[in-house]
């Protein structure tokens, strides 16, 4: 065992050591460019627990100084942990750099494990590990949109395959239980996560019930997954039964269109172009929309590889590589405008806005299935030799796509004033905006009124606005059914956590 765990801690230790090129550029005072505003985000949050208000549902700085519901649909976890980050007595801007960090990171660590349990080899693990990193798109994610609980949403795909496979091999409780909790993490992460992973999870999971051919682990699975959604329920319900409340139509249209956003072959598998903008029609979008050369040619001659020496049938490993590459196609074909038929077909897709952002899943699917690559080699110095090539081609050919556009050598005071605090206050303003009958406003609020919005102890007026003087923000009947909810579920979540694993043998 203590072998086992300074091998491991060695090898933890030199993936941080590859993984540094991604994210060396924040260890400098001041922040990057970003098209989101988490550092306001932040702040925006951190009021929310200093008033007590938890779990964080109204943003009073957002919309232009009347306040939004920002958190109330808006994925918190990130924001959870930059607060303790924080309260670590850690600066904002730091607080996001170390989020975006873990991000990274985590992300790396939680797929060298996932590897390796499914190849079997540390060889093989690292080769995931290390393409499922230096992607293309988790730069986009990082450095370019500066996607905070995106990038976060890549630490949980790992990590959940993991505990489902821990599940099937040792039929533990305990596994099922951190299974439920890392879904309900990705679930208040990033809610759009859950559907773009979800092609994966529900293929992944019939492919292990047509090989186990056993009910009953799978029906725990799913009662497993019944309890993630219980778990986040104080999210969930106000989610479900609140959005009409605010102007949703906003997130899907224009620039948010899907049909505006898909994504052609040669952005998918040969441009290397480079960019800071946006998404936009057709072709010239301002930014990387690849899944990255090396992510799809190691899988591409690990299949050539596989059909040359294949020879009667598929091996075990063979097959799981197969299902990889194919859900990663399938991906990769949600992005392009032939998948438009599915796109109609199924209506809430439209809250996804861009089709591009199943590179996701095409990016931990070919990263996982690149791992196999190793296994093809018998001798042991050409499989040393094949890692050392496929990490070094990997890191020199995507690093420099982890880098700022723009780096502001400023302080958190920069962020709290000004006219960048009045830009970040008018920022996604349409997304979260109260439909009760105030207007978008061109100027920032006096002060004097709020945004109404359910739970507020005063009735709006013919404008939807509510008088600020004795305003006192308070929950819904949903809210606090879902925050009871959650509550015990938590509870429940404990008590039989602390009962397989220490007490029962179920451990």
């Amino acid at each position: 065992m203590n072998k086992l765990l300074k091998r491991n801690s060695i090898i933890i230790l030199l993936l941080i050591i590859l993984f540094i090129p991604t994210f060396y550029q924040m260890l400098r005072f001041g922040m990057f460019s970003t098209q989101d505003f988490h550092i306001f985000r932040l702040i925006e949050f951190d009021k929310c627990i200093q008033s007590l208000q938890i779990p964080c549902r109204w943003a009073p700085d957002s919309g232009a100084g009347f306040g939004e519901p920002l958190f109330n649909f808006y994925g918190q976890f990130v924001y959870v942990a930059g607060e303790i980050i924080h309260k670590l007595t850690f600066s904002f801007i730091d607080s996001i750099k170390i989020t975006f960090i873990l991000s990274l990171v985590l992300s790396g660590i939680g797929m060298f494990f996932l590897a390796k349990k499914i190849w079997g080899n540390n060889l093989s693990a690292l080769v995931s590990s290390i393409i499922y990193l230096y992607a293309p798109y988790r730069a986009v994610d990082v450095w370019v949109r500066g996607a905070l609980p995106e990038a976060f949403a890549f630490v949980f795909f790992p990590l959940i395959i993991l505990e489902i496979e821990n599940y099937l091999e040792k039929n533990r409780t305990k596994d099922l239980l951190i299974f439920s909790l890392l879904f309900s993490f990705l679930i208040i992460t990033h809610n759009l996560s859950v559907i773009l992973f979800a092609p994966f999870l529900i293929v992944w999971i019939i492919f292990r019930f047509l090989q186990i051919r056993k009910i009953k682990p799978f029906i725990y699975l799913f009662i497993a997954g019944i309890f993630s959604g219980i778990l986040s329920a104080f999210y969930l319900l106000p989610v479900a039964t609140e959005s009409k409340f605010i102007n949703l139509n906003a997130t899907t249209t224009g620039i948010y269109d899907w049909r505006a956003n898909f994504v052609t072959i040669y952005q998918l598998f040969i441009s290397r172009f480079w960019g800071y903008g946006g998404s936009t029609w057709g072709p010239n979008d301002g930014l990387s929309l690849s899944v990255g050369q090396i992510q799809w040619i190691v899988p591409a001659i690990t299949g050539v590889i596989i059909l040359i020496k294949q020879k009667t049938k598929f091996t075990k490993d063979n097959l799981v590589f197969t299902v990889l590459v194919l859900i990663g196609i399938f991906a990769l074909f949600m992005t392009h405008n032939k998948s438009t038929f599915i796109w109609n077909i199924l209506p809430f897709m439209k809250y996804i806005q861009f089709p591009w952002r199943f590179l996701s899943t095409a990016t931990f699917s070919f990263a996982l299935a690149s791992g196999l690559i190793i296994k093809q080699f018998e001798i042991v110095r050409l499989q040393f030799l094949s890692v050392i090539i496929v990490v070094v081609v990997t890191i020199l050919l995507n690093f420099s796509f982890f880098k700022p556009d723009i780096w502001y050598s400023k302080g958190d005071s920069y962020y709290l004033t000004g006219s960048f605090w009045n830009e970040e206050q008018f920022s996604s303003l349409p997304d979260y905006w109260p439909n009760f009958g105030h207007k978008f406003p061109d100027k920032i609020s006096d002060g004097k009124y709020i945004n109404y919005f359910p739970g507020w102890n005063y009735k709006p007026d013919k404008n939807g606005l509510i008088s600020s003087e004795g305003a006192v923000f308070g929950n819904t009947s949903t809210r606090t059914i879902g925050n009871y909810t959650s509550l015990f579920a938590i509870l429940v979540w404990i008590i039989l956590f602390v009962k397989f694993k220490y007490v029962s043998k179920d451990s």
